[in-house]
Parts: structure tokens; C-alpha cells; sequence
């Protein structure tokens, strides 16, 4: 049995937003300190739901609810704050790279 309730939104998954941030980071030639830069928009160094909304849908045309936000969040934030710091966003993309490797 899955964990899916069947709706349209199972069918996104957080993989789907990862590699749609993977390309753009190669697309446009930009480091993970770059795209952090960019969906930070207040520059307080950590990304939190409203601006990783606008950052997905500007940056890798990926127009999210908020529930499918706030589960990149909560798997992204190590440290339990409700936000996203770079290095938690490091940490993420590590951590795909070691997925696809295997």
C-alpha cells in the first residue's frame, strides 16, 4: 500500500522540483550559492515558504501549492526553523548527487 491519497499533487514529487533546480543551476551556470541568492529575496539568509514559491516558479517554472512548498521545506531544514539556509540547500543537492550516483 502507498502513502499517495491518489490526488493530482501525489503525482509531483520533491525529485521533480530537485531536478528542475539541477538544471537550472547548469542552465544558467550558477552555483548553489547563486541560486540561494536569488530565491532569497529579503537577503536575510534563509529562504522561507513565500520566497521558494516565487524562486521555484521564476527560476525553474515550477508553480507549486503551498502544501508541495512546505514539504521541500520540511525535508530541506535540518535544523527545524521553518526556513532554508544555504547550507541546508547545500546539504539537499548532496544528497540528490549521492542518490543518482548509485
Amino acid at each position: 500500500m502507498s502513502d499517495n491519497s491518489g490526488d493530482d499533487e501525489q503525482q509531483w514529487t520533491l525529485n521533480d522540483s530537485m531536478q528542475k533546480l539541477a538544471s537550472c543551476l547548469e542552465e544558467n551556470d550558477l552555483s548553489i550559492d547563486d541560486l540561494f541568492a536569488q530565491i532569497d529575496s529579503d537577503s536575510d539568509g534563509s529562504i522561507n515558504g513565500p520566497e521558494l514559491h516565487k524562486g521555484l516558479q521564476t527560476l525553474a517554472g515550477e508553480s507549486l501549492s503551498p502544501s508541495q512548498v512546505s514539504s521541500i521545506i520540511k525535508a530541506f531544514d535540518i535544523n527545524e526553523d521553518n526556513r532554508i539556509d544555504v547550507e541546508e540547500l547545500r546539504a539537499a543537492f548532496a544528497g540528490m548527487q549521492d542518490d543518482s550516483a548509485e
